[in-house]
């Protein structure tokens, strides 16, 4: 896959999911199952911003090559594999999730793919 394809893929669902976590907190929050106190919806509309940073940062170096490219591509990688999938397995098992959210995996899991193979065309903006 073109790296920059895969950045724009990342790019545009970093920017729907963070304006919507943003704007929509109980929503958003309500769709895992887990209530709407103060607290989760200052920290939802927080990680909304960065959602929609980390979209910016992603569509703006579509064209990088070399060395920034696999940065960008690695970064993304691991916030996939940690944010959107190890810790989400932990809540789970540690019954702070339902179960029911582990549907919700198969993004992150499909986002890493893409990344991976977008990582092996390094040089290919």
């Amino acid at each position: 896959m073109r790296p920059s394809l895969a950045l724009t893929i990342v790019a545009m669902e970093a920017v729907l999911v963070g304006v919507a976590v943003t704007l929509f907190p109980s929503q958003m929050l309500a769709g895992f199952g887990l209530g709407t106190a103060t607290e989760a919806l200052i920290q939802s509309r927080d990680l909304g911003v960065s959602l929609v940073s980390l979209g910016i940062i992603n569509w703006t170096a579509r064209g990088a090559t070399g060395a920034p490219l696999r940065g960008i591509l690695w970064g993304n990688i691991f916030f996939q594999v940690v944010g959107g999938g190890a810790v989400h397995v932990w809540e789970i098992a540690a019954g702070q999730l339902p179960s029911s959210t582990a549907t919700f995996l198969v993004i992150p899991l499909a986002l890493t793919i893409m990344l991976a193979l977008a990582l092996r065309r390094p040089e290919a903006a």
